[in-house]
């Protein structure tokens, strides 16, 4: 004891460390494996919040093009059209059966019969109402034209395209509010804007 009276305190702590360096050594492992292994129950699970608001239109458009892609447990379902703003409407359905198909695609476009919803060269006027989870519109300057594509949250309907003849970014707001029916706060945190050319 009478040696440690003697030593002075930055001495005393350089012996100390070597001691306190090997204990943790031989025990931190033990330690950090018996906390990590030990079992936590929540009460609630994380969840994505993920933010949508709600838009519908109507247009008029002309079919120029179906694909029907079935697979294994769904089918895909893409228009493309003409004589509108509305280029391009793409469909998931989780089924498989044709007839079922185009019912549950005529419900969702606002149309009365399912037997025409998938014939080529048919003109329609396009209904629907759905979640949006986002926006791009690309403003191509060359072509003088902006394309925006609505990712939805609905369970079929996946997303849309439209081409709008105007490259100015106050006109695209403003048509993408009437086109669609959102307020400029929904424009500000859902559009996103790419300039090509």
């Amino acid at each position: 004891m009478y040696w440690l009276q003697k030593l002075h305190y930055s001495q005393f702590t350089l012996l100390l460390l070597p001691l306190f360096l090997i204990s943790f050594a031989s025990c931190g492992e033990s330690f950090t494996n018996h906390i990590l292994s030990r079992s936590y129950n929540t009460i609630s699970k994380l969840q994505a919040d993920k933010q949508t608001v709600k838009a519908q239109f109507a247009v008029n458009v002309l079919v120029t093009a179906v694909e029907v892609e079935k697979k294994r447990e769904s089918t895909i379902v893409e228009y493309q059209t003409e004589n509108s703003v509305l280029k391009r409407i793409r469909f998931v359905l989780p089924v498989t059966e044709v007839n079922t198909a185009k019912t549950i695609i005529a419900q969702e476009m606002g149309q009365t019969q399912a037997k025409d919803v998938l014939q080529v060269g048919r003109k329609m006027q396009v209904r629907s109402a759905f979640k949006v989870l986002g926006i791009l519109a690309e403003i191509e300057k060359k072509r003088g034209v902006t394309v925006v594509t609505v990712n939805t949250a609905n369970s079929i309907l996946q997303n849309l395209e439209f081409e709008y003849p105007v490259t100015d970014l106050p006109t695209i707001k403003t048509t993408l509010i009437q086109q669609l029916g959102l307020s400029r706060e929904d424009i500000a945190r859902f559009v996103s804007y790419r300039i090509k050319n």
